[in-house]
């Protein structure tokens, strides 16, 4: 893992305790619910919609894992709370992301990139409601579709090749801060294992480490 993802998570964290700490206060915490929740039915479908962009590190296990380093990616896109009551909603959405690597065959360093669109479907629940500044954790799965992938070799013998569907365990642990009554900045770091190869050619399971930031309008 890069020391600049590893700044970007304890950023993170920090900034998560600290929010931990804001939030004590129950009269605080009274008022912006009344002020957020004002016209708003509690019934709605759409709860807010996210926009959201993170940096990613691809950890790799199983066959000739040690072969794959300089993991790096990124994604971005739009998400979704849907229904849910209380602090509990459903997340879905799309995101594009693009992952790679560097292969090593034992005679040259291969570059490896691929391109998926990711579809997560998780439960949130926010600690202090959806409606005020709150720390949540979700948990689901992830399903990605690949669009497209790179490969450069340095030998003939070398191929790697991206399967073309892949489901991955999703877990997230973030913070809510309520900027206004219509919108919010939400900042996470999640992990995500997946459950198939992601790779057609070995038995290869990629874990990811993220650092996401959004901007999200309540609806």
């Amino acid at each position: 893992m890069s020391k600049r993802f590893c700044s970007t998570a304890l950023l993170l964290a920090s900034v998560v305790c600290a929010s931990i700490s804001a939030g004590a206060d129950d009269t605080v915490t009274t008022t912006q619910t009344t002020v957020t929740t004002e016209g708003r039915s509690q019934d709605r479908f759409f709860r807010r919609i996210i926009f959201e962009g993170s940096l990613v590190n691809a950890g790799y296990q199983g066959d000739d894992s040690a072969r794959y380093s300089n993991p790096n990616g990124y994604s971005a896109g739009i998400l979704f709370d849907l229904l849910g009551r209380r602090g509990l909603v459903l997340e879905t959405g799309a995101l594009y992301r693009q992952l790679g690597t560097t292969y090593d065959n034992g005679l040259g360093a291969n570059t490896f990139t691929a391109n998926y669109i990711s579809i997560p479907f998780d439960l949130k629940y926010y600690f202090s409601g959806q409606e005020v500044t709150s720390l949540y954790l979700k948990a689901g799965v992830l399903g990605s579709t690949l669009i497209s992938n790179n490969t450069m070799y340095a030998t003939p013998a070398t191929q790697i090749g991206a399967n073309a569907w892949e489901t991955a365990f999703l877990g997230g642990l973030g913070c809510k801060f309520n900027l206004s009554s219509a919108t919010d900045l939400l900042l996470e770091a999640d992990y995500s294992r997946s459950i198939n190869s992601v790779f057609d050619n070995a038995s290869v399971y990629r874990s990811d480490i993220s650092a996401a930031l959004g901007f999200a309008i309540n609806l």
